[in-house]
C-alpha cells in the first residue's frame, strides 16, 4: 500500500497546492449473496461510502479498482464490469482540506470476489454489507449509481 503522500495525487498536490486537478478514480459496487451492498466507513472523514480510490501512475483502471477494494476491505476482485463513467462539472468540488478536485469516476459492478471482509484497515474504520433500510443516508448519496446498476443492459452509462 502506498501512503497518500507518496501517491500520485499526493505528489502532484505538493507541486500544485490546492489548485484544480483532474483525478481519475474507480468505485466498486459489491453485493453479497443476500443482495446487500458493501459499504466502508472512511477513516479520513467518517462517511459511509463504496470502496473507492484514485488511480496510480502505471496502473489500469481495473487494477486501481482491485487495489482499492483490497486496501479498504481485504477482498480480492476476481472479475468486474464497468457500468458507468461519471464526469463533468458535477464531479468537481473542494475537499475537506481545501483542495479543488475534478473527478472522472469509473463505476464498476464487482461480479466475483474472494476472501474475507476486513472491517478495519489503514483506510477504513468499519465495513459491512447493508440493505437499503439499514444505511439510508449512504444509499441516498449513491442513488444514481444504484439506478444506473438497475438499468444496466450491457452498455456503459456515460454521464
Amino acid at each position: 500500500m502506498v501512503g497518500w503522500e507518496e501517491s500520485y495525487v499526493g505528489r502532484v498536490r505538493r507541486l500544485t497546492g490546492s489548485r484544480a486537478l483532474l483525478i481519475p478514480g474507480a468505485r466498486a459496487f459489491i453485493r453479497d449473496d443476500d443482495g446487500r451492498t458493501l459499504f466502508i466507513r472512511r477513516r479520513d472523514n467518517g462517511h459511509w461510502a463504496f470502496p473507492t480510490g484514485t488511480m496510480e501512475l502505471g496502473e489500469t483502471v481495473l487494477e486501481a479498482l482491485a487495489r482499492e477494494v483490497k486496501e479498504e476491505t481485504g477482498l480480492a476482485v476476481v472479475s468486474a464490469t464497468l457500468i458507468a463513467t461519471y464526469s463533468g462539472p458535477r464531479m468537481a468540488g473542494v475537499d475537506q482540506w481545501g483542495n479543488e478536485n475534478h473527478y472522472v469516476l469509473f463505476q464498476f459492478r464487482v461480479d466475483e470476489w474472494s476472501g474475507a471482509l476486513v472491517r478495519e484497515t489503514d483506510e477504513t474504520v468499519d465495513a459491512g454489507f447493508f440493505s437499503e433500510t439499514e444505511l439510508p443516508e449512504a444509499y441516498e448519496r449513491y442513488r444514481e449509481a444504484f439506478d444506473d446498476l438497475g438499468s444496466f443492459s450491457g452498455e456503459v452509462v456515460l454521464k
